[in-house]
């Protein structure tokens, strides 16, 4: 969910996602300040495997980064998302998680040594309804560009909650993608993901576990060198035990369809 300053391009083409947070930024031969925004309409508004809201929601982001080159690219990125529906969600039962259910905000710095890209960053996640403080994530991305598949590696360290509280927990992300160019304008991007949590994300007192695992394919199509559209369509599905009795996928479910469309703009 997309044409932008990506060095995965699945990145951007899945950022339905909260985790569509993190974009890898690409340096390119032009450097200095450089711009995107994307417009995601998705079935569900999903967050690490977990459905955040089984309501068809809005997705909206905007991005500007400082290409250096050599030195690296500093991003800033802003993202939010919107239920369509005025309907109750999973992860919230309370109506006040309708209409405008969080707004994130990102500061990343990215480069690359040859094929390997990598990426640094903090994340505030804010949720209007509750007017408290934020979750906060520190990240790191590591990702191999090669010829056959892009594979990458992502932790995100939430050591602050909305209540202000330590948690201490960490996310790991693993997955590959590869971009397809049917036509000079049409890619289709494949993607495979595991996401695992330890004993303090999924609330257990096992150990590190896998929680979620994504299939998915993104197409997109560019319009001219700043404009495109694209379209993408996921499988999920969780092997956790205990994410699956604490209802993180619906009561009695561990598995969903979801996807949507984007509409995406670079300077």
């Amino acid at each position: 969910m997309k044409a932008s300053m990506a060095i995965l391009a699945v990145a951007a083409s899945f950022a339905a996602a909260a985790e569509g947070t993190n974009e890898l930024v690409k340096a390119d031969s032009s450097g200095g300040f450089k711009a995107s925004a994307t417009v995601d309409f998705v079935s569900d508004a999903m967050w690490r495997g977990i459905i955040y809201n089984d309501n068809p929601v809005w997705q909206p982001s905007a991005m500007v980064a400082y290409d250096a080159k050599e030195l690296g690219t500093v991003a800033v990125n802003v993202w939010a998302s919107l239920d369509l529906t005025h309907k109750r969600g999973t992860l919230n039962k309370s109506r006040r998680s309708c209409g405008l259910q969080e707004i994130d905000y990102t500061l990343s710095y990215a480069n690359s040594i040859g094929p390997v890209g990598v990426e640094v960053g903090h994340i505030w996640y804010t949720f209007p309804n509750d007017n408290g403080p934020s979750d906060q994530d520190l990240y790191a991305t590591v990702s191999l560009a090669n010829p056959i598949a892009t594979p990458y590696a992502s932790a995100y360290w939430n050591y602050s909650d909305s209540c202000g509280n330590d948690t201490s927990s960490v996310y790991f992300d693993l997955g590959v993608s590869h971009d397809f160019e049917l036509t000079k304008k049409l890619t289709l991007t494949p993607k495979a993901t595991l996401g695992f949590g330890d004993h303090a994300y999924t609330n257990s007192r096992g150990g590190t576990e896998l929680t979620d695992q994504t299939l998915g394919l993104a197409a997109s199509y560019a319009i001219n060198e700043r404009l495109s559209v694209g379209a993408q369509l996921n499988y999920t599905w969780t092997p956790s035990h205990t994410m699956r009795k604490e209802g993180y996928m619906g009561e009695g479910k561990d598995q969903i369809l979801w996807g949507g469309v984007s509409v995406s703009l670079s300077f």
